[in-house]
């Protein structure tokens, strides 16, 4: 079994409430955890919080994918910054279907990047445009 901890850093508390909202269909889940970068807070203290947590997980032997809102954004960066110093993967542009798909095999012992991969495309599979024609389809 691959062991994994995820890590979701988000602008404003994005990041828990996903959180709260997965486990409301799937119950509580082990090795998840959130960071928010609120109004106000230090980019420096986010990354400090982020690296002491994937040098924990690194300590347990638990492979690190963090999942951000948005690349090119602070938690984005200081994501990056880790990558530069420790081998874990980033997902960007984080959603509710990536999550709970990334959970249900999280720790299946399915190789990461192809793991990341499929969900990668269930976060693009799960954005649907849809207008009143849906209603008339058959």
């Amino acid at each position: 079994m691959a062991d994994r901890a995820i890590v979701i850093m988000t602008h404003g508390e994005f990041g828990s409430e996903l959180i709260k909202s997965v486990e409301m269909i799937m119950g509580p889940q082990e090795n998840v955890c959130a960071l928010a970068l609120r109004p106000g807070d230090s980019v420096d203290n986010l990354r400090n919080k982020a690296a002491l947590i994937v040098e924990k997980n690194n300590e347990k032997g638990l492979e690190t994918v963090v999942m951000v809102d948005l690349m090119g954004g602070s938690p984005g960066n200081v994501a990056l910054s880790l990558l530069a110093k420790n081998d874990l993967k980033i997902l960007t542009g984080v959603n509710m279907p990536m999550l709970i798909e990334l959970l249900a095999f999280y720790k299946n012992d399915e190789d990461t990047n192809t793991l990341l991969e499929t969900i990668k495309q269930t976060g693009m599979d799960g954005i649907k445009k849809l207008d009143r024609s849906f209603f008339l389809k058959k």
